[in-house]
C-alpha cells in the first residue's frame, strides 16, 4: 500500500481544509511528523484509519462522530479522503459528517462514507450504490489484504505497545501475541480437535449403551445368554407351525361341507326370486300392451305427418311475407317523413329567397336614385371645372395673339369667373362614387339573378315532392346554401319511396296468396286426420311419438319380452334340478365351521407371538454384534484422537499455540537482531528464553537480552530507558516484519512509527534514526511521530503540525 492524498477538515483540532501529499517525500523515504503535546500529530494518523476502517490508529477515540472539531462551526461539514494506491490500481475511501437542519430547527449530524477505484479513463467510480459501514469496510480489508488489527500491526506502529511486549513475562506475552498474529486459531484447532474427541468417546459409549439396552430388553447378561434364548423360541416356533398346519385339513373339509349346503340353498332362493319375477312381470303385461297400442297409433300418425310439416312450412313463408309487408310499410312511413322534411326544408328556402328579393329591388331602386343624384353632381362639377379652366386661360389671353385652343387671333367674348373654383380632384372623385354606386347596382342584379335561379329550382322541387299529405310547414331555419342538398334528400327519399310502395305491393300480394295456400293445406290435414280417427288436434299430438320416445317404447316391450322368456326358462331348469329335494339347514354347519375358525386362530395367534419374538431376537443379534464392530472401530477412533488432542493440548508437554507462538516470536527475534547490529556497536541480542515454568512447562516466549560487553544473557527488564526503547523498537519492526510476511507476502510501501523519542540521548537517537534507515531502502516510506529536537535536525523532510487557538494546521516541509 502506497500513500498518495490524505485530507481532512472539522476533525480532530483540525477546523480548515488540510491536505498531505505523500509523494513529495517519495525521495526522501523518511520524514518526520512533529509539532506541540496535543496539536494532532497521532491525527493525522487517525485521519487514514477512519476514511479505511472508521476506527482511530490506537483504538481508543470512539467512532468516527467523536472526531467532529470542536473548533468547527455548527455549520461545516466533517469530512476524511484517503487515495492511496495497490499494485498500480489507484483507490479512494472518504468519511464524512454531513450538517443537516431538522424541521424543528435542530441540528444534526448525518455519517456518510464510500469507496472508489478508479477506472481507465482516471476517473474515481464508487464501488457500490448505497454504500454502508460494513461493506466500505469490508472492501478496504479485501483491497489491502489486512483487517484493521493487522493495519496497525504492520502500517502503524502505536505509542506504547510493544515495549509492553519486550517486558511481559510469558503468560502477558502470550496473549499479546496471540492477538497481533490471530493465533486464536491455533487454540481453535486444538479445542476442536478436543471436542471432536470427546465426541467420538460419548459416541462409544453410546454403543455400549444401545449393546446393553439390547441385553436388558430380553433379560439377558451376555451374547451367549441371547443365543439360548433365541434356540429355545424357534424349537417353540416349529411346534406351533406342525400343529397349525394338521389343524388347517380339519378345517377345509368342515368349510366344504358349508359351501356345498350354501350351493344348494341358494338354488332354492334363486328359485323363489324367479316365482316372484314372474309374478311382478305380469302386472306389467297390460301397460306393456298399452305401448303396443300407442306404438300402432304413433304409426298412423306418421303416415299424414307430411301434410301437418307442410302446412306448418306453408305458414312460416305466410309469416315471413308478411313480416317483411309490416317492414316495407314502416320503410314508406319513414321515407314519407324524410321527404316531409326535405318539401319543409324548401318551402323555407323559398320563401327566404322571395323575401331576400324583395329586399334587393328595394336595394336597387335606392342605388338607381343615388346614381342620378351623383351623375348630376359630377356633370355640374365638369361643366364648373372647365369654365374655371376656360377662365384661367382667358387670362393669359391678348389681341391680336392666337388663342392656345381654337387659334383666333381676336377674342370678343372671353369666359367669366364662375364664381367658385373645383379642381381636378374633386371631379375624380365624384367620378370614382358614381362609379362604386354602378357596381354595387349591378352587384345586387347579379344576387337577384341568382335568386331567382334558386327559387324556379325550389319551385319545381316543390312542385314534383309536395304530395297531398305535405302542407306548408312554418318558417324553420334552414340556410339556402343548402339548397342542393335538400334537393337531393328529397329526391332520394322520394325514388326511395316509390319503390318502397311497389315493393309494399308485392309483399302484400305474397302474403295473401300464402294465406290461401295455409288454408288449403290445413284443410287437407284436417280430412287426413278424420280418416284415421284423429278428432281433435289434441288426440294427433298425443298418438305421435318422436324417435326417442319410440325407441324407448320399443326396447321396453323388447326387455319385457326378453325378461318374460328368461324367467319363465330360469324357473323350468331349477324346479328340474330341485326335484324331490328340500332346503338344507346350513346353521349347524355354519357353527362347527366357526368354533374350528376359533381354534385355528388361537393357535395362530400363538405360533404369530412366538414367531415374533423369535424374529425379535434374531434383530437383537444381528443388531448387537453390529454394534460390537462399530464400538470396535469407534474405540480405536477415540483412542487415536484422544492422544493426538492432548498432544497438541500440552497436557504432557508444550501445545500447539505456544509452539507456534514459539516458533513466530523466534522469527521476530531473528529480524530483531539483524536491526540490533546497529545499536551501541551491536552490544545487546534478543534471545527466547528455554526454562520451563510449572505443570504447563510454558517454555519458549520469555525474553532475555545478550549482553556482548559481559558475556551473558540477563532480563529484558534489567536495560535502561533508553536501551529498552531501542531494544523495543527493533523487536516491533521485527514483529512488522513477520506479520507482514504472515500477511501472505502483502507489499508495503510505508510504515508510520508513533513511539516517544524523549527519553534518548543522542547517540541513543542516532542508533534509532539508523534502524529507521535500515529499512526504508527501495521505494518504502517511512514517517515517524515524534517532537525531539535532534530528529528535526536529522531529518529535512518533515509534516509541521502548528498548535492555533483557532484550531491546528499542517505545514509541509521538502
Amino acid at each position: 500500500m502506497t500513500p498518495e492524498i490524505l485530507t481532512f477538515e472539522a476533525f480532530g483540532p483540525y477546523v480548515k481544509k488540510q491536505e498531505i501529499d505523500f509523494s513529495v517525500f517519495k525521495k526522501a523515504g523518511l520524514f518526520l511528523i512533529y509539532g506541540k503535546t496535543g496539536a494532532g500529530k497521532t491525527t493525522v494518523l487517525d485521519a487514514m484509519t477512519y476514511a479505511l476502517f472508521g476506527e482511530s490508529s490506537g483504538g481508543m477515540r470512539g467512532d468516527f462522530s467523536a472526531m467532529r472539531s470542536d473548533f468547527a462551526p455548527e455549520e461545516q461539514n466533517t469530512s476524511v479522503s484517503f487515495t492511496f494506491s495497490v499494485h498500480d490500481k489507484r483507490y479512494k475511501f472518504t468519511r464524512g459528517l454531513r450538517v443537516r437542519t431538522k424541521r424543528n430547527g435542530e441540528k444534526e449530524l448525518q455519517a456518510l462514507q464510500n469507496a472508489f477505484f478508479m477506472d481507465e479513463k482516471g476517473e474515481f467510480v464508487p464501488f457500490f450504490e448505497n454504500p454502508g459501514v460494513k461493506n466500505v469496510r469490508q472492501k478496504a480489508e479485501e483491497i489491502l489484504g489486512l483487517t484493521y488489527e493487522q493495519f496497525r500491526q504492520v502500517i502503524l506502529l502505536p505509542q506504547g505497545k510493544f515495549e509492553e511486549l519486550l517486558v511481559a513475562d510469558s503468560t502477558a506475552k502470550e496473549e499479546i501475541l496471540v492477538t497481533l498474529f490471530k493465533a486464536e486459531k491455533w487454540q481453535q484447532w486444538t479445542d476442536w480437535l478436543c471436542d471432536r474427541a470427546g465426541d467420538l468417546k460419548r459416541d462409544k459409549e453410546g454403543s455400549e449403551q444401545k449393546i446393553r439396552s439390547i441385553l436388558e430388553q430380553h433379560g439377558c447378561n451376555a451374547a451367549e445368554d441371547l443365543k439360548a434364548l433365541l434356540s429355545a423360541t424357534e424349537e417353540q416356533e416349529k411346534k406351533l407351525a406342525e400343529s397349525r398346519k394338521a389343524f388347517d385339513s380339519e378345517l377345509e373339509k368342515a368349510r366344504a361341507g358349508l359351501q356345498n349346503a350354501q350351493a344348494v340353498r341358494t338354488l332354492f332362493d334363486e328359485r323363489e326370486r324367479a316365482v316372484a319375477r314372474s309374478k311382478e312381470l305380469s302386472g306389467q303385461r297390460e301397460a306393456i300392451q298399452e305401448l303396443e297400442q300407442r306404438l300402432m297409433r304413433c304409426a298412423q300418425a306418421e303416415e299424414i305427418m307430411p301434410l301437418r310439416t307442410q302446412a306448418a312450412r306453408i305458414k312460416v313463408q305466410q309469416q315471413e311475407w308478411e313480416t317483411k309487408q309490416a317492414e316495407t310499410g314502416q320503410e314508406i312511413r319513414r321515407l314519407e317523413k324524410h321527404l316531409h322534411e326535405s318539401v319543409q326544408a324548401l318551402d323555407t328556402i323559398a320563401r327566404s329567397i322571395e323575401e331576400e328579393q324583395e329586399t334587393l329591388l328595394r336595394k336597387t331602386k335606392e342605388l338607381n336614385d343615388t346614381r342620378r343624384m351623383k351623375e348630376e353632381e359630377h356633370a355640374a362639377a365638369v361643366k364648373a371645372y372647365m369654365q374655371d379652366a376656360a377662365f384661367a386661360l382667358s387670362e393669359g389671353l391678348e389681341e391680336g395673339q392666337p388663342c392656345p385652343v381654337c387659334g383666333s387671333a381676336h377674342h370678343p367674348q372671353m369666359a367669366q369667373y364662375a364664381g367658385h373654383k373645383v379642381t381636378i380632384e374633386q371631379v375624380n372623385a365624384l367620378e370614382r362614387e358614381e362609379k362604386r354606386i354602378e357596381k354595387q347596382i349591378a352587384a345586387c342584379e347579379k344576387e337577384r339573378l341568382l335568386l331567382g335561379h334558386m327559387r324556379e329550382e325550389c319551385e319545381t322541387g316543390l312542385a314534383k315532392y309536395r304530395t297531398e299529405n305535405i302542407e306548408k310547414a312554418g318558417r324553420t331555419a334552414v340556410d339556402k346554401s343548402s339548397l342542393q342538398e335538400w334537393i337531393r334528400r328529397a329526391d332520394g327519399a322520394f325514388q326511395a319511396m316509390q319503390a318502397a310502395k311497389t315493393a309494399y305491393g308485392f309483399t302484400k300480394k305474397e302474403a295473401e296468396k300464402q294465406s290461401a295456400a295455409f288454408a288449403e293445406a290445413m284443410e287437407t290435414f284436417k280430412t287426413a286426420c278424420l280418416e284415421r280417427g284423429f278428432y281433435t288436434d289434441e288426440q294427433f299430438r298425443a298418438g305421435y311419438m318422436d324417435e326417442g320416445e319410440k325407441e324407448a317404447a320399443r326396447l321396453k316391450i323388447q326387455d319385457f319380452s326378453v325378461q318374460t322368456k328368461i324367467t319363465e326358462q330360469t324357473l323350468e331348469t331349477l324346479s328340474a334340478k330341485l326335484k324331490g329335494s328340500e332346503p338344507p339347514d346350513t346353521g349347524n354347519l355354519q357353527k362347527e365351521v366357526k368354533a374350528k375358525e376359533t381354534q385355528r386362530q388361537e393357535i395362530e395367534t400363538r405360533w404369530a407371538g412366538v414367531k415374533a419374538k423369535s424374529d425379535l431376537l434374531r434383530e437383537s443379534l444381528a443388531r448387537m454384534a453390529d454394534e460390537q464392530k462399530k464400538l470396535a472401530k469407534k474405540t480405536e477412533d477415540y483412542l487415536e484422537l484422544d492422544i493426538f488432542a492432548k498432544l497438541l493440548r500440552g497436557d504432557k508437554g508444550v501445545g500447539l499455540k505456544r509452539y507456534v507462538l514459539g516458533v513466530m516470536l523466534s522469527a521476530i527475534t531473528q529480524q530483531a537482531n539483524i536491526l540490533l547490529k546497529k545499536v551501541h556497536d551491536g552490544r545487546y541480542q534478543l534471545y527466547r528464553s528455554s526454562e520451563g515454568q510449572g505443570r504447563a512447562r510454558k517454555v519458549g516466549l520469555d525474553l532475555e537480552v545478550f549482553d556482548a560487553f559481559s558475556g551473558e544473557k540477563r532480563s529484558v527488564k534489567s536495560l535502561s530507558g533508553g536501551e529498552k526503547f531501542l531494544v523495543a523498537l527493533a523487536l516491533s519492526l521485527g514483529l512488522s516484519a513477520v506479520v507482514q510476511a504472515q500477511s501472505g507476502g502483502i507489499r508495503i510501501d510505508a510504515m508510520f512509527v508513533d513511539e516517544g523519542f524523549g527519553s534518548l540521548d543522542p547517540s541513543s537517537i542516532e542508533n534509532a534514526l539508523d534502524i529507521l534507515a535500515s529499512i526504508r531502502g527501495g521505494q518504502r516510506l517511512v514517517g515517524i511521530i515524534s517532537h525531539v529536537q535532534l530528529l528535526k535536525e536529522n531529518i529535512e523532510a518533515s509534516i509541521e503540525v502548528r498548535k492555533e487557538r483557532a484550531g491546528s494546521e499542517i505545514v509541509v516541509n521538502i
